[in-house]
C-alpha cells in the first residue's frame, strides 16, 4: 500500500460537532473543562481518504491523534516477516499515537483508514507546551497509554507484536541558564559596589546618599543579566543598605508597609484566583469571538481598551497585574504559540494600553495625580480633569497611534504558522461550548472583580484607599473558598519582594538626600535650553530616559517636575509641559527592572508569553515614538498657549 501523507486542513474546520466527541473521550475524562477547551485550540482536523495510510510502522513519532469519524486499522509486521497483521481497529473517539508524545521512539504500528475518515491531530511540540502548564494532560495520556498497551497485547495473536519501547521522562523544553552571563553580572555588580564604596561622594551629596546610589547602580548588571531571582536581589539590596549603614531597617523595608505593596499583593492574589476559575479564559474567548480586523484589530482593541479603562483604575501596575493573566488566556484562545511573534505583540499592546499610556487623563495613573500635585501655578490656564485631558490629547494621540503602528509592524504574523489565530470562528465556538455554563467560582470571581473595579472608580466618594478595597476583595474570595492555599502558592512572591524594595527607594533616597542632589543636577543640565522649546523638549525627554535607569518612574517624574517646572515657567513654558514630558519619558522599559508595569506584565502572564528579548523592540519603539510625539506636540502646545 502506498504511503501518502493526508492533506491537513486548517484548525478552523473544528466546529460544534466536535464538542460532543471531545466531551466523551475517555482520555479527557479526568481533565477540567478549561483544560479541554485549551486543548481544542491546538487540534488540527485532518481528513483521510479510505485506504490511505496516516503513518507507517517505523516512521518518526511526532503527534497524537484522535479519531473523529470513520474507522482505522492498526497493522504490525514482525522482524524478518513482511506480512502485516491487524492488531486493532480504531473507531470514533479512540486515541492513538500516544507514544509519540511520551518518547522519541518510532511508530510501533502502521495506521490505515478503512473508510473515508477524519482525525484530530495534536503536534508533539504543542502538547509539550500545554503540559508545562497543565500536567494533568500528561497524566491522562499516560493512563490511556497503559490501557491501550494491555488491550494491544490481548488482541495481538499469532506472531508476537513488537514490544513497546520503555517510556522515558518527557523532555520538556527548558531554557538553559546562561552561567557565563549570570557570573558576569555578579562580577560587575561586586566591582561597582567595591569601587563606588571606596571613592568619595561628589560635591553636594553625603556619603550615605552616595553609597545608596552606588548600591542601586551595582544592582543594574545583576538584574540585566539575571544573575539571581529578582526577589533575592531585592532583599540583598536591603541588606547592603542596612549593613552598610546607609539606612535603618525601617527605612530599607518601608516599601513593605506601604499601601501600594498591600494593593499589589491583594490584586495579585485576586487576579490568580480569577484566572484559575476559568473566567478570564471565558472572557478571552468572548473577546476573540467579537473581534474584527485580525491581528491589527486585536492590537488596536487591547491598546484602546487599556487607555479607556485608565481613568477608572488609576494604579497602572494594578491594572496590568489584573489584565496580565488574561493575556495568556487570550493568546491560548487565539491559538498563537507562546513566545511567537504575534503572542509577544499582543502582550506589548496590552502593556502599552494598560500600563505605558499613563497620562491621557489626570486619573490615568497615581503618578499623574502626584505630578499634578507638585506643579506650580501656571498662569491663566487652570488645570482640572477636563483641561488635563484636552491639553494632553495631542501628545497622547500621537503616542498611541505611533505605538499601535509600531507594534503591528514589529510583531505582525509573517508566516502561515504565526497567523493561525487570525480567524478561528469554528474553534472558538467549539471552545465556548466545551466550557459550558459559568461555574460557581466563575460567578463569584465576576462579582468580586466587578466590585473591586467599582471600588476603585468610586474612591472619591467613599475615600477608602484602593489597597483596602483590594484587601476586602481578597477576603471575600477567601471566605467563599475561591482563594485557597494553592492560589497563594501561585502568587509571584519574587515580584512582590522586588516591588516592595522599589517602593522603599523613595524613602531611602529622601533620608540620604539623593533626591535633592539629583534634582539640582538635572536643573543645571537642562535649564539653559528652556529658551528654545523644541531643544528643551528633546533634551528633557532624553534626560528622563537617562534618569529612569536609576530612579523608578513613580519617583523620577515628580522629582524632575519639581526641579524643572520653575525653570521652564521662567522661560515662558507652562509647567504642565514639564510634567507631561516627565510622565511619558520616565515611563520607559528599556531594561526589565526599570518598570514595575512591565514586570507585572511579564510575570503576571506566566513568563512564557514573551521573552525580554522579544520585548526590546517595543521598548525601543516606545522611546523613539515618545521623543517624536513630544517634539511634534510643540506646535499644538504653542497654539494652546502653553508656550
Amino acid at each position: 500500500m502506498k504511503n501518502a501523507t493526508p492533506r491537513r486542513t486548517a484548525s478552523h474546520t473544528l466546529d460544534l460537532e466536535h464538542a460532543d466527541l471531545l466531551a466523551k473521550v475517555k482520555l479527557f475524562a479526568g481533565l477540567d473543562r478549561v483544560t479541554v477547551a485549551k486543548l481544542a485550540a491546538h487540534l488540527e482536523s485532518v481528513p483521510v481518504p479510505g485506504g490511505r495510510e496516516l503513518f507507517r510502522q517505523g516512521d518518526p513519532a511526532d503527534a497524537f491523534y484522535l479519531v473523529a469519524r470513520g474507522a482505522f486499522g492498526a497493522f504490525v509486521t514482525a522482524e524478518g516477516d513482511p506480512t502485516e497483521r491487524r492488531v486493532n481497529t480504531l473507531a470514533a473517539g479512540d486515541p492513538f499515537g500516544e507514544m509519540g508524545l511520551l518518547s522519541d521512539h518510532p511508530r510501533a504500528a502502521t495506521i490505515r483508514a478503512d473508510t473515508d475518515a477524519e482525525v484530530l491531530r495534536l503536534e508533539r511540540a504543542r502538547f509539550l507546551a500545554l503540559v508545562r502548564e497543565e500536567p494533568s494532560v500528561a497524566l491522562a495520556v499516560a493512563a490511556s497509554l497503559g490501557d491501550r498497551l494491555r488491550a494491544r497485547d490481548l488482541l495481538a495473536t499469532g506472531a508476537a507484536a513488537p514490544s513497546a519501547p520503555p517510556l522515558r521522562p518527557i523532555a520538556l523544553p527548558v531554557r538553559k541558564r546562561r552561567l557565563n552571563d549570570a557570573a558576569l553580572g555578579g562580577i560587575l555588580g561586586a566591582a561597582i559596589l567595591v569601587l563606588g564604596w571606596s571613592v568619595g561622594p561628589p560635591a553636594g551629596l553625603a556619603p550615605a546618599g552616595w553609597h545608596a546610589l552606588v548600591s542601586l547602580v551595582a544592582l543594574v548588571p545583576l538584574l540585566a543579566l539575571d544573575s539571581l531571582p529578582e526577589g533575592i536581589l531585592a532583599l540583598l539590596l536591603a541588606a547592603v543598605w542596612v549593613l552598610g549603614g546607609v539606612a535603618s531597617p525601617g527605612a530599607a523595608l518601608s516599601g513593605f508597609s506601604a499601601e501600594a505593596w498591600v494593593l499589589l499583593v491583594s490584586v495579585l492574589a485576586v487576579g490568580a484566583a480569577i484566572a484559575s476559575s476559568g473566567l478570564l479564559y471565558r472572557l478571552a474567548l468572548w473577546t476573540v469571538a467579537h473581534s474584527r480586523g485580525g491581528f491589527v484589530g486585536q492590537v488596536s482593541a487591547l491598546s484602546v481598551a487599556g487607555v479607556l479603562l485608565g481613568p477608572t483604575a488609576p494604579n497602572a501596575t494594578a491594572r496590568v497585574t489584573l489584565v496580565a493573566p488574561a493575556i495568556g488566556e487570550l493568546i491560548e484562545a487565539l491559538g498563537y504559540a507562546p513566545r511567537s511573534r504575534p503572542a509577544a505583540g499582543l502582550a506589548m499592546a496590552a502593556l502599552i494600553g494598560f500600563g505605558q499610556m499613563a497620562a491621557p487623563f489626570l486619573t490615568s495613573s497615581t503618578t499623574a495625580v502626584l505630578v499634578y500635585a507638585v506643579l506650580p501655578p501656571g498662569g491663566s490656564i487652570e488645570l482640572n480633569w477636563l483641561s488635563w485631558a484636552a491639553l494632553a490629547a495631542p501628545t497622547n494621540l500621537l503616542l498611541l497611534f505611533g505605538l499601535v503602528a509600531s507594534i503591528v509592524w514589529l510583531y505582525r504574523p509573517r508566516h502561515p504558522a504565526d497567523a493561525k489565530g487570525a480567524q478561528q470562528p469554528g474553534v472558538v465556538r467549539l471552545q465556548r461550548k466545551l466550557l459550558g455554563r459559568p461555574t460557581r467560582n466563575e460567578r463569584i470571581s465576576f462579582g468580586v472583580g466587578a466590585g473591586l473595579l467599582l471600588g476603585f472608580v468610586t474612591q472619591p466618594i467613599h475615600g477608602v484607599h484602593p489597597a483596602w478595597v483590594a484587601v476586602l476583595a481578597f477576603v471575600a474570595m477567601g471566605a467563599t473558598r475561591v482563594i485557597t492555599l494553592n492560589t497563594l502558592r501561585a502568587v509571584n512572591w519574587s515580584f512582590a519582594l522586588l516591588f516592595g524594595m522599589l517602593a522603599s527607594m523613595s524613602r531611602v533616597f529622601t533620608d540620604t538626600g539623593v533626591d535633592k542632589w539629583i534634582a539640582g543636577s538635572v536643573s543645571g543640565l537642562v535649564g539653559g535650553l528652556a529658551v528654545t522649546p523644541v531643544a528643551f523638549v528633546a533634551a528633557l525627554t532624553l534626560l528622563c530616559f537617562a534618569v529612569s535607569f536609576a530612579l523608578r518612574w513613580q519617583a523620577a517624574a515628580p522629582l524632575i517636575t519639581i526641579a524643572l517646572a520653575p525653570v521652564a515657567g521662567a522661560a515662558g513654558i507652562h509647567p504642565f509641559v514639564v510634567g507631561l514630558i516627565a510622565l511619558i519619558a520616565c515611563n520607559g522599559f528599556f531594561l526589565p527592572y526599570q518598570s514595575t508595569t512591565y514586570l507585572a506584565m511579564f510575570h503576571g502572564s506566566g513568563g512564557n508569553v514573551f521573552t525580554h528579548a522579544q520585548a526590546r523592540p517595543a521598548a525601543i519603539a516606545y522611546g523613539v515614538v515618545a521623543l517624536v510625539a513630544l517634539c511634534a506636540s510643540v506646535v499644538a502646545w504653542r497654539a494652546m498657549g502653553l508656550l
